[in-house]
């Protein structure tokens, strides 16, 4: 692999830096914050060029200038790293590398941002002798790289008859980042990975109209039906949980831990503004520290106070890109032994991690990550992951660390993700009300034939796991909303698979529809139940103003996942739909990424 020099300047659309200024300013930063974030990121500078075409997909490249001279080979522990136009020497020992590539095993990729390999090698001299100056590198847009993203792959759930499995058992779901990372595909045309479809996280963005938890609750259950838009012959029975509002007042004491290796270079801008983001709504009392990792970690800054807000973007200026290997396990053991430190009881303990989640240095495994995690969240320290990338992005571990680490996990990429979950919803994503929240609704097959709930299917619990206290599951944060719908057939069930032994008839138990049960625990550790009992006159009776969102949500997931229970839903449809509801919400023009804007850019042109 050849050297590169540091490459000094990432190059901008005129009309994407002022897009950029906007963004910082919006925030609430000064005139000379704003004019200081615009200048350079992670160190490097920031340049108006009205040549290079403008990036709606806010993915940028920094320049870099190719180094003449003789090609540095790699040789052991002393490998040098190019990522990002900077050489680096692999630092971490072997003996600390548990399920991942060894130090000396780690080669160092050929990024984006650089020239083909085929074209790094053309003309290149034999060995030992001088090489002729290569030309220089073009400035359009790079190569497009190998897809090596990963995902979970789950089977939806299946038609059930309340007499075989009466419940739908799940842990509850706060995600987005599978409905950010499709809004950029649909943005972009690009073609749509099914499997990253998932559903819940999909209806779990939209914000309904829930009603607040009454007294002392934590949450509150609401519930309403309406017709099946798929299919005329069922219906919907839309369940709501919200959080109760937290005390915004909390303390917070973060530590943001950054991948700067050479997968996240075309993403550090993106990154920058991210925290960016999350500082801006800092206060006196909360306190920060920022320690980045590649192939080793460093720590850039230790619990600064958050009352001086140029310290505060200072800090954030003062990370260094500097390419190489990904060994996230080690920050992230790092930035939690960090938090156990200086661990404030009347804060809020909070680890946020920005990656493509390509952890290929230490433990890199996704059983290896949950192990990890969990032992993690034992030290009541939450975590929160910051998703990005495209072609190289790791959902399924990123996933599966949220899932398992008291965590919430979103996806960026562009400004209006950031706003949107790291701003607009930074409290209910800072502030937790309720850990490990499972939900269980049982049936009842003296009114319903069949039913289906429509995702979680990565999230499904057996009764087992229900009723374990230690079993992990997603939390619910301030204000949080959490959506199910379930699409069930009117009428009494029919067992259809028989038992030598077991015979159960449906019996009717009065006006009761469903029967809702949440188990879940409190900030402090303490088990708690919380039940509700759903009636066929409560859902008469319900105004249902959010079956038409919900309705629409769900059908959209369905037809991009490609779901074998889309039933008659057509792109047509879809767009009768999303209009009747912007009717009815006096909307006369979507905002751009919202969710009427993607659906209706999803039928029109995919």
């Amino acid at each position: 692999m050849f050297g590169f020099k540091k490459s000094d300047h990432y190059r901008m659309n005129g009309k994407q830096f002022e897009e950029m200024k906007e963004f910082y300013t919006k925030l609430g930063f000064s005139d000379a914050q704003v004019k200081k974030l615009c200048k350079s990121c992670f160190k490097a500078d920031i340049r108006k060029d009205d040549s290079v075409p403008y990036k709606a997909n806010w993915t940028f490249y920094r320049n870099s200038d190719f180094s003449g001279g003789a090609p540095g080979f790699f040789s052991g522990k002393n490998a040098n790293a190019v990522g990002r136009g900077v050489a680096r020497t692999f630092t971490a020992p072997v003996e600390e590398v548990e399920d991942g590539l060894a130090a000396d095993e780690c080669m160092p990729l050929m990024r984006a941002s650089a020239m083909p390999m085929e074209t790094a090698m053309a003309g290149a001299a034999p060995m030992g002798m001088a090489m002729p100056s290569p030309e220089p590198m073009p400035s359009s847009e790079p190569f497009e790289p190998m897809n090596t993203a990963e995902t979970h792959t789950a089977r939806e759930n299946e038609l059930q008859s309340p007499l075989d499995n009466a419940q739908a058992i799940f842990s509850a779901n706060v995600n987005t980042a599978s409905w950010t990372y499709l809004r950029s595909k649909i943005a972009r045309h690009q073609t749509i990975d099914t499997s990253f479809v998932r559903i819940e996280e999909i209806i779990n963005s939209y914000q309904y109209d829930l009603p607040a938890p009454k007294n002392d609750e934590l949450f509150s259950i609401s519930a309403e039906s309406g017709v099946c838009s798929w299919d005329k012959e069922k219906e919907l029975l839309f369940l709501g949980f919200k959080g109760k509002k937290a005390n915004k007042n909390c303390r917070q004491n973060l530590v943001l831990l950054v991948d700067v290796s050479g997968s996240m270079e075309d993403e550090w801008i993106l990154t920058q503004m991210s925290m960016a983001a999350i500082i801006s709504k800092l206060k006196a009392g909360d306190t920060l520290s920022i320690i980045s990792y590649s192939d080793r970690t460093t720590t850039v800054v230790k619990q600064l106070e958050c009352s001086n807000s140029d310290k505060c973007v200072d800090a954030i200026l003062a990370v260094d890109g500097i390419g190489g290997c990904t060994y996230g396990s080690q920050g992230l053991s790092d930035a939690y032994e960090f938090l156990q430190e200086t661990y404030d009881e009347n804060a809020n303990n909070r680890v946020f991690i920005f990656t493509d989640g390509d952890f290929n240095f230490g433990i890199t495994s996704e059983g290896g990550l949950e192990e990890f995690i969990l032992k993690k969240r034992e030290t009541g320290i939450y975590l929160s992951i910051v998703g990005y990338g495209e072609n190289n992005f790791k959902d399924n571990k990123m996933e599966a660390l949220a899932r398992n680490g008291n965590g919430n996990y979103t996806f960026v990429s562009n400004p209006a993700d950031i706003l949107d979950n790291l701003s607009d919803k930074l409290i209910s994503n800072l502030i937790t009300i309720a850990k490990d929240v499972k939900i269980s609704v049982e049936l009842n097959p003296a009114f319903v034939s069949e039913y289906r709930l429509l995702g979680y299917d990565v999230r499904k619990l057996t009764q087992q796991e229900f009723h374990d206290t230690e079993k992990a599951a997603d939390g619910i944060g301030s204000e949080h909303n959490v959506a199910a719908v379930i699409e069930l057939k009117r009428g009494k069930a029919q067992k259809q698979h028989k038992s030598r032994y077991v015979s159960v008839m449906a019996e009717n138990g009065g006006d009761e529809i469903a029967f809702v049960e949440v188990h879940y625990k409190s900030p402090e550790g303490e088990n708690l139940v919380m039940t509700r009992s759903v009636t066929l006159k409560e859902l008469s009776e319900s105004e249902n103003k959010n079956i038409p969102a919900v309705s629409l949500m769900a059908s959209f997931g369905l037809m991009v996942k490609d779901s074998k229970y889309k039933g008659s839903m057509t792109k047509t449809q879809l767009l009768n739909m999303t209009s009747e509801l912007m009717n009815t919400l006096k909307i006369d023009e979507p905002e751009p990424f919202s969710h009427f804007d993607i659906i209706r850019q999803y039928a029109v042109s995919h």
